[in-house]
């Protein structure tokens, strides 16, 4: 008598689901190395391919399940948009630190984030920390608050630029990978927190 399942095991998934559900976050964690080593050379995408996949067979991390949309237009500004960040941010934080070090100052500042999604948080902090002068210090799930240590961040003005430009590397990260109910939220979340500026700002003017 052969024996029954038992009813209350989930299923098992079949190897090509089991394989493919992994294949993008071994993807994703190749390219946080490569990130990591400034290299885009093969043995540096091989090496961080192998630890992906290290990882995968030692720790036998479970199945996670990887829900982004590829959006090329928003991909292309996405990019756009770093690589222009890359530039002014390299150029400011040079004219400081020749022309200006007693202006060269760093300050940790707190930016509300208004996606919840895990990925594409780890995406904009990966983001972030291309961008010269920035360097995520600390996400705080509970609160969804992202802390930046920016430089230079001298006066208030300069406070409420690195704001302004961490929140725009989450926009563009967002629409260019997000789901639509990433994207809803996402919305939601920047009317109220647009609400609560301007409320702010009309207490402070009273």
């Amino acid at each position: 008598m052969s024996a029954q399942p038992d009813a209350g095991a989930e299923p098992a998934r079949p190897f090509r689901r089991r394989v493919l559900g992994r294949l993008a976050m071994a993807v994703w964690l190749t390219l946080m190395w490569v990130v990591l080593w400034g290299d885009v050379s093969l043995g540096t995408v091989i090496a961080g391919a192998g630890v992906a996949v290290g990882c995968y067979g030692a720790a036998r991390l479970p199945h996670l399940p990887v829900r982004l949309h590829f959006r090329p237009a928003h991909v292309l500004l996405l990019f756009g948009h770093i690589a222009v960040e890359m530039v002014v941010s390299s150029v400011r934080v040079a004219f400081h630190a020749l022309w200006r070090p007693a202006r060269m100052r760093g300050a940790i500042v707190a930016v509300p984030m208004r996606t919840d999604a895990d990925l594409l948080l780890v995406m904009v902090t990966a983001g972030l920390s291309l961008i010269t002068g920035s360097l995520v210090i600390e996400l705080n799930r509970d609160e969804g608050v992202l802390y930046v240590h920016g430089t230079p961040v001298a006066t208030e003005r300069s406070v409420r630029l690195l704001r302004r430009q961490v929140r725009r590397t989450e926009e563009r990260f967002v629409r260019a990978f997000g789901t639509q109910d990433d994207i809803d939220e996402f919305e939601r979340e920047e009317r109220e927190l647009r609400r609560a500026d301007e409320e702010n700002s009309e207490e402070e003017t009273r």
